[in-house]
């Protein structure tokens, strides 16, 4: 399944490094993400984090 339009979702996370993976143990494969789109959240995560 690839994505073809944009899904409507807003995401908030009070404290990123509190975050475990086994809270998305839950969570299903929606599709495919460009890799330029996977760059700008690099980009953001890592603002965010001050790495």
């Amino acid at each position: 399944m690839s994505l073809n339009a944009y899904v409507a979702a807003t995401a908030v996370v009070v404290n990123l490094q509190q975050l475990r993976t086994t809270r998305f143990d839950g969570a299903s494969r929606r599709g495919t993400v460009p890799a330029e789109t996977m760059a700008r959240v690099d980009q953001a995560l890592r603002a965010v984090l001050d790495l």
